[in-house]
């Protein structure tokens, strides 16, 4: 069995592969993106790397990977990633 470092994702804007640790679970609640620290929350994920956040909204990647039509507030992200920033 692979251990959980192993596990490599595919960021959501730049479909670049890393480890899980190194990018951000978010998860669709309602019409809001929520950050899920502990990859634990429940539903489909979208993972994302810390750079590329503006690039997954520009591209509606967070539509695409939530299969979701309409606008979706990001809101909590963009503040969980400037205060990882400072």
């Amino acid at each position: 069995m692979f251990s959980k470092k192993l596990r490599q994702r595919s960021c959501i804007a730049c479909r670049g592969l890393d480890n899980r640790t190194d990018l951000i679970r978010t998860v669709l609640v309602g019409n809001e993106i929520k950050v899920d620290l502990n990859h634990r929350m429940p539903g489909r994920g979208a993972w994302l790397h810390s750079k590329c956040f503006l690039v997954a909204v520009e591209r509606k990647a967070f539509n695409r990977s939530f299969n979701y039509e309409g606008q979706i507030k990001v809101k909590e992200l963009e503040d969980y990633l400037k205060n990882l920033s400072n």
